[in-house]
């Protein structure tokens, strides 16, 4: 059977974002990369486009880096910290239980965007169901993603800021994550903002540098249980 990889995110273009290029190369390999959106509207955001071409743009972009459709979830965009701890919680516990994954990839819990901490805590949360349903397939590891724009300007806090230890060397699929953030209208930026090519491009080379590779996107690992 593939290996099921679970993409939590909050917004649509997280996941290619965060996720875009190493998933694009996990799919290559024969594994399976499912989002789950869970404020699949983003109502709040500035320059939204209309239902139906957010709706085209989210399809057309997770086909190009060969995902499953996203499962999309109908949370409050930027208000998802009025909305009951334990629901999210349980709504991404129905995904875990309906996709088994072998991995799971969330944001980082100290991210500026708050929708974004919110979804990382239910997360987290979430990932323990194997331990209260004996029936399930334990997760084998939890990892934070990075978001530019959100990640890099968080505040220090008593949560530490993303410190990655895990590196995926990408340097062969970061055109098709570029390829699929260009189906997100209203998304990316001109450079200096960090949503532009150009500061994609230029956070790959420096976590491939870190890491002794060629472009790379990095994470943190939250658990990794031994196979």
């Amino acid at each position: 059977m593939s290996i099921v990889n679970l993409i939590v995110v909050a917004h649509p273009d997280d996941e290619i974002l965060g996720f875009g290029a190493t998933g694009a190369k996990l799919v290559s390999l024969g594994e399976k990369v499912q989002p789950i959106i869970l404020s699949g509207g983003v109502g709040a955001r500035t320059r939204r486009p209309s239902d139906e071409n957010l709706q085209k743009d989210m399809l057309a972009a997770n086909k190009i880096i060969g995902f499953n459709d996203p499962v999309l979830g109908d949370f409050p965009n930027i208000k998802m910290n009025t909305v009951p701890h334990l629901e999210i919680v349980q709504f991404i516990e129905k995904q875990i239980e309906r996709f088994q994954p072998d991995r799971i990839f969330t944001h980082h819990p100290s991210d500026l965007n708050d929708d974004h901490v919110q979804v990382s805590k239910a997360c987290m949360v979430a990932s323990r169901i194997y331990q209260r349903h004996s029936n399930l397939k334990p997760a084998s590891s939890l990892h934070f993603m990075e978001i530019l724009s959100s990640t890099e300007w968080a505040y220090p806090s008593n949560v530490d800021l993303f410190s990655p230890n895990l590196f995926i060397e990408v340097i062969h699929f970061l055109e098709k994550k570029l390829e699929a953030l260009a189906c997100y209208r209203n998304v990316m930026r001109d450079f200096p903002h960090p949503r532009s090519e150009e500061a994609i491009m230029g956070l790959a080379a420096y976590r491939g540098a870190q890491s002794g590779q060629n472009y790379s996107e990095a994470f943190q690992t939250f658990f990794q249980r031994e196979l």
